[in-house]
């Protein structure tokens, strides 16, 4: 999965729940810039990302290629 496939499940997911930003990130306890740089696609901690991604109730699993 690239960075624009997530970032495009990320704002789907958003919309879906009717969710503002500042309702993620009171809920994710992440700040809003931060939140915006993950919407924009910019670089940011993993850890931001995946509670970003707890409070919009989905997951991310990373497996081998063989």
């Amino acid at each position: 999965m690239s960075v624009i496939n997530l970032v495009q499940i990320i704002k789907e997911r958003k919309d879906q729940l009717g969710l503002t930003i500042d309702a993620i990130a009171s809920e994710s306890n992440v700040g809003t810039r931060t939140i915006n740089r993950i919407l924009a696609g910019k670089d940011v901690r993993y850890s931001s990302i995946s509670l970003v991604l707890e409070s919009l109730d989905l997951t991310i699993s990373i497996s081998e290629n063989n």
